[in-house]
């Protein structure tokens, strides 16, 4: 059991007994602690979620647009503790102290025939009896679990007053169901096959709370389905839009709705595990094919902008239409092994090094009127500092593993710069310079919280029009390569 007690916002005063596994807190319609809408704008719609973890609590905020705090640390997840202080939002936000309860269980009351000692297995009711009986041994451990944890709870409910039926076991039981996380229909069948043959009362009921949970399903599905129609529309909206204020206000939105279907497939997973993995990658190939590359670096969003995604299909169109794709991929797979060696020397997703077919098509002869060389386009002054040889006599630009192991130093320096959730504006700076990217992220630190991790992402900067529009162009030419590359079937090439 959890308690909050609330210091500020629209509930000040009050205290919230929370029982339920999971809760929602936030300002929409749907949350289970709902704040005022006008009295708690520090909060977002989708704000967090409080998720019981056996006898304790952990608070885990859902993309929040002012944070979670706990006791003035901004948290992203946090097991919390009898005393901490909660904090949803910036300083105007909403503050609660957090009580945690544990071991909250009804002492028995019983007839002296059952009294045990603690520790000690409750004698079962003869109508139960027969549950045990029919899934001891079974290989499914969890089904024995909630039918053992289930009638035990009966039972000591049933002593407690007096041998009689309590009228408590529906509850129990659809607590056994909840904790049970996906599961299949077989097994909803199996558990009310076993309380059927063990001859309690409540077999009928579970069969109306396998019912109740499989429309729960749809409508968490049909939300789903809603929430991502208004995503749409935002992200339609935020194309066309110019206005700086505006655009930060359809943000928002964006990040509130993106926080509810987060919360909604998790819901749905608690539900039916195969379901929720089923929406989840939804889409078509390219839709599968950016998320596998986004995993690689942390730098998961849920809603790509549709004009991104649009670019990197006139991108993947232009490589894979064009005469010399065949020639420019064996020129690839010669040098790959160079490439892997020392990308996996420090740790990068070998997805970062397309930068060279975006630059020069891996042709180690290159140079460009700015006086660029190489495969990976270096300035003798950029080589210079990465310790690549550059004089009268010998320039170690055309030197490709030399190359590409300068090439590989330097993109590691602007990871640990921009961060690896940022590694498209990595991609960027490695060829258009840090100097556009740099003033794009110091404009938004002037910005309240303009200096976390949220604020500094590429989506955000992306879709806020914050960036040089030559890294917009740049990054899907790199990934449209990524792309064509990790599958190359589908495009017509053979396999490396």
């Amino acid at each position: 059991m959890l308690v909050l007690e609330f210091l500020t916002g629209s509930l000040s005063g009050s205290r919230t007994i929370l029982t339920n596994p999971a809760v929602r807190i936030g300002r929409a319609a749907d949350c289970d602690v709902r704040f005022d809408e006008q009295l708690g704008r520090e909060v977002s719609a989708h704000h967090a979620q409080l998720v019981q973890d056996g006898e304790d609590w952990v608070v885990i905020d859902t993309s929040s647009t002012n944070g979670t705090w706990v006791n003035g640390e901004r948290v992203s997840k946090r097991r919390l503790e009898t005393g901490d202080v909660l904090l949803l939002g910036g300083e105007q936000g909403v503050r609660a102290r957090v009580e945690v309860r544990r071991n909250q269980a009804t002492p028995l009351a019983g007839r002296p025939s059952a009294k045990t000692e603690p520790g000690t297995p409750l004698p079962l009711p003869g109508d139960l009896g027969p549950l045990f009986d029919q899934v001891k041994g079974k290989p499914d451990t969890q089904l024995v679990r909630a039918a053992e944890a289930t009638t035990q709870k009966v039972a000591a409910e049933r002593a407690r007053v007096g041998g009689q039926r309590s009228g408590k076991t529906l509850g129990f039981i659809a607590v056994a169901m909840h904790e049970i996380q996906a599961t299949t229909r077989s097994r909803w069948r199996k558990i009310v096959a076993l309380v059927a043959a063990a001859g309690v009362v409540a077999a009928v009921v579970l069969g109306g709370v396998i019912l109740v949970q499989r429309r729960e399903i749809d409508r968490l599905v049909l939300q789903k389905r809603g929430i991502d129609q208004q995503i749409a529309a935002v992200q339609a909206a935020m194309i066309t839009e110019v206005d700086p204020d505006r655009l930060s206000a359809l943000e928002g939105q964006l990040v509130d709705l993106s926080g509810s279907a987060t919360d909604t497939l998790g819901e749905l997973a608690r539900h039916d595990q195969k379901k929720a993995q089923e929406l989840e990658q939804s889409g078509d190939d390219l839709d599968r094919a950016i998320r596998h590359i986004l995993e690689k670096f942390d730098a998961h969003t849920y809603a790509v902008p549709p004009v991104f995604r649009e670019a990197l299909e006139a991108e993947i169109g232009t490589l894979t239409h064009a005469g010399n794709l065949r020639v420019v991929y064996a020129r690839r797979n010669r040098y790959w092994p160079v490439i892997q060696r020392e990308f996996s020397a420090l740790g990068m997703p070998e997805e970062m090094a397309y930068i060279a077919w975006a630059e020069t098509q891996f042709d180690p002869d290159a140079v460009s009127s700015a006086g660029a060389r190489g495969m990976w386009q270096m300035t003798a002054s950029t080589a210079r500092e990465l310790g690549l040889v550059v004089d009268d006599r010998v320039d170690e630009r055309i030197d490709v593993p030399k190359q590409t192991r300068a090439a590989a130093r330097k993109l590691a320096n602007l990871l640990a710069e921009f961060g690896a959730d940022s590694f498209m504006l990595a991609m960027a700076s490695y060829n258009r310079g840090e100097a556009g990217v740099r003033r794009a992220l110091h404009q938004v630190a002037q910005e309240k919280d303009g200096f976390r991790r949220e604020k500094r992402d590429f989506w955000h900067l992306y879709r806020l029009k914050r960036l040089p529009a030559e890294t917009m162009d740049y990054v899907p030419r790199v990934l449209a390569a990524a792309v064509v590359c990790n599958d190359p079937a589908r495009y017509g090439l053979p396999a490396p």
